[in-house]
Formats: structure tokens, sequence, C-alpha cells
């Protein structure tokens, strides 16, 4: 009999991996990780519900004229030593990468710094994380393989909602209780089945 439901939807840029439940790896166990890049080459994205305690302003100084200063979440591990951002600002940021209609990865550093200097942005419009996840060519299709996620996908305006959201407590849980009555149900599983 199958406790988790599987899901054979391949991933694609723009949407979301959902751990599943019994996934105990301390970055990714019960944690959601949205796709910035993913093609033949391998994929990159961030995830968004892994808080790390800090706030912008404690580890940029200059932060504090931008009144921009949620948590700074942990994106991944590659590189946890870097800030990487995604942003609504679109062109103000010259060599942003475009993810989504209304949503832009990374770009020109002193532009980013030029525009929040002017206080007209918030939380809402960026967001920052130290490090970031990433797979090489096959790496991830063959975790999908092994039913480590789920991929979920929401409306455009709802998708960009819960990726800005600087405080998203229980997301893992909220999207896959979204993804049907099957996968609500694996929510209250113990991460370790042996307790099952």
């Amino acid at each position: 009999m199958e406790i988790v439901p599987s899901s054979n939807v391949q991933p694609r840029a723009g949407q979301f991996l959902l751990s599943e439940p019994f996934l105990t790896d301390p970055w990714f166990g019960r944690k959601v990780v949205f796709l910035c890049d993913h093609d033949a080459e391998g994929s990159m994205g961030f995830v968004l519900d892994n808080g790390m305690g800090r706030n912008l302003t404690s580890l940029l100084p200059d932060a504090e004229d931008w009144h921009v200063d949620h948590e700074v979440h942990c994106g991944g591990p590659i590189h946890e030593d870097s800030l990487f951002y995604i942003h609504r600002l679109g062109d103000q940021i010259k060599e942003s990468i475009p993810v989504l209609p209304g949503l832009w990865m990374g770009g020109d550093f002193d532009a980013l710094k030029a525009v929040l200097d002017q206080g007209n942005v918030d939380t809402s419009q960026v967001r920052f994380f130290a490090g970031y996840s990433g797979w090489t060519t096959g790496q991830l299709e063959h975790e999908m393989s092994g039913n480590s996620w789920y991929v979920h996908d929401l409306p455009l305006e709802q998708k960009l909602g819960v990726v800005m959201n600087a405080e998203p407590q229980d997301l893992w849980a909220k999207l896959l209780a979204s993804k049907g009555p099957e996968f609500e149900k694996v929510i209250g599983l113990p991460q370790d089945p042996s307790l099952n």
C-alpha cells in the first residue's frame, strides 16, 4: 500500500518543488523550493521557507537606509556565503533575468542599491536569500524518479504572492494541502516513517 501519492509531473522554471514528507535532508526536508531555471544543463532555485534568523541589516549595514529589512532566508547549500535576490523591479535593475511575467532574478547590485536608497521599495518587491539550490544535468529528474519532490503550480498572481512573501510560515503544508485531499493527508505523517 502506498502511503504517499506519487507525482510524475515534470518540473519547469516558475514552479514549486515540495519535498515528499519523509525527506530528512536538513536543507530540503518539508520545504518548498521555487525553481527559477530548469533546462538541459540543470536547475536552480531558492528554498522559500528556510529562515536563517537574521535580517538584512545584520548582514549589510547599508540596508538600514533601504526600509527593506525582512529576514534573509537560506536559499540553499550552494554559495551560502553569498547574497542572492529576486524582485519585481524589472528594468529598474539592469542585467536582471526574467523568471516569470512580473518577476526577475538578480541583476546589477549597484542598480538595486540605488533603487532601494530611494526608500520606495517594500518587502513585497524584493526578497533576499543566502545561497541557492542547484542541480546538475539530470540530477533533479533522478530525484523526481525517486519521488523526492512534488511539482506544484499556481495561477500567476497567487504564485507571485507566495514567492514574495517574506514570512512564509507553514508554506510546505499549505501548498501541499492545495494540491488536493490525497496530498493533504500526508501532512500529518511523521517525518520518520518508522514512527508511523
